[in-house]
């Protein structure tokens, strides 16, 4: 950037910086390129453990007894984490250091912390944008993440003491992985990807991409994998033979052809090919959203990587799907009903948390719970043990039963890894329960979810 005849520049390389650990990364480049002295580290560090002893007696309600080590390295972690949200607002690494020898740690909190809570109110909007441009998809991990991962984050995010963190697992990959980001940094990053992955499948019709999963696996609502990237490859791979890219639809015979225009081409002649197709495509889907071109374009290598795999490998229908068009069964839809206010929320499982007596829990379910939405994140995030669960499943309607076994089916201990703590207690918990049923509740249970479709 250029004011004047003069242009700007800093001594450290941004680059260079640890994005998730964006303050001590600064700190130790500043340091190593003499912008730092030793004082201004001990002052940096009197001022950290300040911020440190006022942050736990707000955690402790202004009572000055002491927390556990963890939670005082946790206190830590997040005012670093915040601080150094504010820092990376500074385009130029050098009036970062300027800003952190001036000011005092109390104020770059502060600063830091009202750029968080404008960060959450940005991702709450991505979040509703992305629940309207939502894939209409039967896959679990998708639906789990993007709509119910996504709440728990909002419901459980604690910018205050644990800025850090995210509480959630996000196991719906993206098809471009995000590095080194944490926190609501994280969640407003996921969350844009998301949206234009969503924002991409929607110039498709949601028969041609659930046929095209299909033809991926028949069974692919327990799989995990990016939707998205089965979809835009798919799209790529008809722009290469010059087919209908709107219907996704490459036949056997393509597919053929698509090995005969590839398969003695060079690595650098596919790249060629590919980018001049994802270039096609936005021409042929009058996709002119810059912000979209951009996010395929960052995810162009891996799927470039992938197809030049599959040709030295003689594989291209591992990468390029044939759709698959199977028999609809289902005869019925389910609604898991509205979830209460997430503050509402919060109260009651840090009440059911502090019960003692599960007959005092299960008051508090029967009377302060009523949809199956909040059962269901209640059984997730209240920390009950199997038998509580087991509890809470015996107070449930058959077809509950059924709508919960479809979202947690029971996994063998080999494909249950992806899968948080909480996610696996609850799959084993209502296999437990359907199998302590009558034979005939079993298999009754057992139809209901082949049949029911829900709805969150």
């Amino acid at each position: 950037m250029k004011k004047g005849n003069i242009e700007k520049y800093s001594t450290i390389d941004r680059s260079k910086l640890n994005e998730e650990f964006y303050f001590q990364s600064l700190i130790e480049e500043a340091y190593h390129h003499n912008m730092l002295t030793n004082s201004d580290i001990e002052s940096i560090q009197y001022g950290c453990l300040e911020l440190l002893a006022y942050k736990t007696e707000k955690y402790n309600s202004g009572d000055s007894s002491s927390i556990p080590v963890e939670v005082a390295e946790d206190i830590m972690k997040s005012n670093l984490y915040t601080i150094g949200i504010w820092l990376k607002s500074f385009p130029y690494t050098d009036d970062a250091i300027k800003e952190l020898k001036t000011v005092n740690m109390h104020d770059l909190y502060n600063r830091g912390r009202k750029r968080i809570a404008t960060k959450i109110n940005a991702a709450k909007h991505i979040f509703m944008l992305t629940l309207k441009n939502k894939i209409n998809t039967d896959n679990y991990t998708y639906n789990s993440t993007v709509v119910d991962g996504i709440k728990g984050f909002f419901k459980l995010y604690n910018p205050d003491f644990e800025a850090h963190k995210i509480h959630i697992t996000a196991d719906y990959p993206l098809c471009n992985q995000i590095k080194n980001l944490v926190g609501i940094e994280f969640i407003e990053k996921y969350l844009q990807s998301i949206y234009y992955e969503n924002m991409f499948c929607k110039f498709f019709s949601p028969n041609d991409i659930q046929y095209l999963l299909c033809g991926y696996e028949e069974d692919y609502s327990d799989l995990i994998f990016n939707i998205f990237q089965q979809v835009l490859t798919t799209a790529i791979g008809c722009e290469l033979i010059h087919a209908d890219v709107t219907t996704l639809n490459i036949t056997k015979t393509q597919l053929e052809l698509l090995h005969t225009v590839l398969i003695n081409k060079s690595n650098v002649e596919i790249n060629h090919l590919i980018l001049n197709a994802s270039k096609n495509l936005y021409f042929n889907l009058n996709l002119t959203n810059i912000s979209l071109q951009k996010y395929i374009e960052s995810c162009l290598p891996s799927i470039i990587h992938a197809v030049c795999f599959s040709v030295k490998e003689n594989s291209l229908n591992r990468i390029f799907i044939v759709k698959k068009y199977p028999e609809h069964n289902s005869l019925m839809q389910f609604s898991f009903g509205e979830k209460m206010d997430n503050e509402l929320y919060r109260k009651i499982i840090d009440e059911i948390i502090h019960c003692r007596y599960l007959s005092d829990k299960l008051s508090i379910i029967r009377n302060k719970i009523h949809s199956l939405s909040d059962i269901e994140d209640l059984l997730l995030d209240a920390e009950l043990n199997e038998n509580e669960i087991m509890a809470v499943l015996s107070t449930l309607d058959i077809i509950e039963i059924a709508a919960l076994s479809k979202h947690h089916p029971y996994k063998p201990e080999v494909e249950a890894i992806e899968y948080s703590k909480s996610e696996i207690k609850l799959q084993s918990c209502l296999y437990k329960y359907i199998l302590s049923q009558n034979p005939i509740k079993q298999e009754e249970i057992k139809q209901l979810i082949k049949q029911i479709t829900t709805i969150h």
